[in-house]
């Protein structure tokens, strides 16, 4: 027997040549690999951020360095048909996820199948499929649905229904990858599953997909997206009697869709009832044990059937986790912290179109921006944390703009200068598309706010908010409307040139009918608001016939009303008292400036205070109050002056 300072005799050297009779070779290469893989991804967040170069090649060095661990365990000869499988899958797994190495990645997976099918493990069979689909999608879009389409018929054939459900989830996420929120291939793929779940009865699979039917359509904005929205909210409303629908995650999805659903239809009092059930829910979940504060993943359980004994196991468990009573679908999803920045930032929308004090919408934005970097879901590999970092980063800059763009409504400009440095900060990060055209408006409104009229020119002039490919929709043809954000951008060209310096009667009116038919046929009615009382507010030359400035205000009147837009309500009610009472005694004039004036305050808006201020102390000075003229002409002075204070910047 050994004794404490060591063993009784040396070993022997025929020991000594065979270590791989007190050791598993491959089971240590593995487990070094892994130690490389976890030493990597420890502090992958921070470098997913920063992307410091020396940190980069440090990470790499490790993921080759484990890497090469994996290739060694694979070129050791007899390895158990499952091990080399499962080392195949982890090998390509990694090189796929962390390199552009895709070729090599898909050379693994397929011998991996090769060894699979010879040894009959069904189920690292389909999970190799399944991320060879991956792999090949990235490559070939087209070879990589074609190839799933055989998948998913193979499956089917063989009854594999877990698979079935993983395949098609794989090509819904194909779909809606690329973008295009009207393929019909994307809608027809979820209905299949919708068809599939309720003809088996699992009902969690059922109201998921109706869900993101939901979602899709809500993304479509087409005139009857709405309504296609609130039929898929009932198709999943059907199941709620059902306890295994009740999952945090997909209560909470279903509750902001309601939410964005109501706020795209601008009714305030529907709008507040779906946001009281949402912070009712949220209130519900802040302590329960449920769902993790940093769990990414979302559960979909699924009846057992006696053939997925041999298609799910623990080494399934990624994509299907074998259960006691159910199998279940592994989805990525938002983490339980980042639902609650999403639920404060409906939320603040949702005040703001109810017309709640500035403060309050303030603080849900601002504990959403907190809450932001309170929690990061795991990352299994750079790019992946990359990706995370990118969308909290869009996440917050979108905050950013909302407050900005909240915050000129109340001139002031000190805090759109704010959030304008915020979101240039984290623009690297945060990428282009809609989100730098919201940005570039933000800087267009901060200029004209603050009087710099000709740089608002230029960025509302900017050719990214061009007009020019789009197509008439009353010409019939087909094409791409332009997005709300350059409508805007026309709009706010229009309000700019009625200065007397920068009137151009001709190419207001050019600009004006360019964006005529997509404003009036608008499906936001704020957007076919704002144009109609552009239309009203406009001097050309010959002037508009009182008929047509009549029906625009009456039309914009009618709009602001029934959506409760205090500031466009106080816009309408001001330009009323402009154009339809200007020169007038009598009491109906002193009750529309009156009304205007009032608009104005409650919208808290310095700018059209000062305006109304001026138009009421005019009808005042009308009426005989000289007194009281002077006071109103005091205090829309001293309100102008206030609502273009510049900050001071350095």
């Amino acid at each position: 027997m050994p004794t404490a300072a060591g063993p009784s005799k040396s070993p022997s050297v025929a020991h000594v040549h065979n270590p791989s009779q007190h050791f598993d070779t491959p089971a240590v290469l593995t487990c070094v690999a892994n130690d490389c893989f976890k030493v990597a991804h420890s502090a992958i967040q921070e470098l997913a951020i920063s992307l410091d170069q020396t940190g980069m090649d440090e990470y790499y060095k490790l993921i080759a360095t484990g890497l090469g661990c994996l290739e060694s365990a694979l070129s050791l000869n007899k390895l158990p048909p499952r091990a080399e499988a499962n080392i195949r899958l982890r090998y390509a797994t990694i090189l796929s996820e962390e390199t552009d190495n895709l070729t090599e990645a898909e050379v693994a997976l397929t011998k991996g199948i090769a060894v699979c099918e010879k040894n009959r493990l069904t189920d690292l069979k389909y999970c190799m499929q399944f991320q060879l689909l991956k792999v090949l999608y990235r490559r070939n879009r087209k070879a990589a649905l074609v190839a799933l389409d055989k998948n998913i018929s193979e499956a089917t054939t063989y009854k594999a229904v877990d698979w079935v459900y993983a395949f098609r989830f794989l090509r819904a996420s194909f779909h809606l990858q690329t973008g295009n929120p009207t393929d019909t291939h994307a809608m027809e793929n979820l209905r299949s599953i919708t068809t599939l779940a309720a003809h088996r009865g699992d009902n969690a699979i059922a109201v998921l997909t109706s869900i993101l039917e939901g979602m899709v359509h809500l993304k479509s904005c087409k005139d009857d997206s709405i309504v296609r929205v609130q039929t898929c909210i009932a198709q999943a409303a059907r199941y709620q009697l059902d306890p295994s629908v009740h999952i945090p995650q997909i209560e909470v999805l279903t509750l902001l869709l309601d939410l964005a659903c109501s706020l795209q239809q601008k009714s305030p009092q529907v709008t507040m009832q779906k946001l009281k059930a949402l912070q009712f829910r949220m209130d519900e979940l802040v302590q329960t044990s449920d769902w993790d504060q940093s769990r990414d993943e979302l559960l979909l359980p699924l009846n057992k059937q006696t053939s997925s004994n041999s298609t799910v196991s623990d080494d399934t468990s990624t994509i299907i986790r074998p259960g006691t009573e159910h199998n279940f679908i592994v989805m990525s999803f938002v983490t339980k912290v980042h639902a609650f920045v999403l639920a404060y930032v409906l939320s603040g929308l949702a005040l703001f179109y109810n017309g709640s004090k500035n403060e309050k919408l303030m603080e849900y934005w601002t504990e959403a921006l907190n809450m932001l970097t309170k929690s990061t879901p795991a990352a299994y590999s750079l790019p992946m944390a990359i990706e995370q970092a990118k969308w909290r980063s869009e996440v917050g800059c979108y905050i950013y703009t909302l407050i900005a763009l909240t915050s000129a409504t109340r001139t002031n400009w000190t805090k759109v200068h704010e959030c304008i440095s915020k979101f240039e900060a984290m623009r690297p990060l945060a990428g282009t598309g809609r989100l730098d055209l919201l940005m570039l408006y933000v800087k267009g409104v901060y200029y004209q706010g603050t009087g710099d009229l000709d740089k608002a020119l230029e960025v509302f002039g900017d050719a990214r908010f061009s007009l020019a490919e789009s197509t008439n929709p009353s010409s019939g043809q087909s094409g791409m409307a332009p997005s709300e954000i350059a409508l805007l951008a026309a709009l706010n060209r229009i309000w700019i040139m009625q200065d007397a310096s920068r009137h151009n009667d001709h190419y207001t009116t050019e600009l004006l009918e360019k964006i005529r038919p997509y404003c009036v046929q608008h499906s936001d009615i704020d957007i076919r608001t704002a144009f109609h009382l552009v239309a009203a507010a406009i001097e050309t030359n010959p002037p508009q016939s009182m008929q047509i400035v009549k029906r625009n205000i009456s039309t914009g009147l009618k709009f602001a009303q029934a959506t409760n837009n205090t500031q466009l309500l106080g816009i309408a009610l001001n330009l009323m008292r402009s154009c339809l009472f200007d020169s007038v005694i009598g009491d109906q004039a002193i009750k529309s400036a009156k009304a205007g004036r009032a608009q104005a305050q409650k919208a808290g808006n310095l700018l059209w205070m000062s305006v109304g201020e001026g138009m009421l102390a005019q009808t005042e000075e009308m009426q005989g109050q000289v007194e009281e003229a002077e006071r109103l002409r005091t205090y829309g002075t001293a309100h102008a002056n206030q609502a273009f204070v510049k900050p001071h910047t350095s």
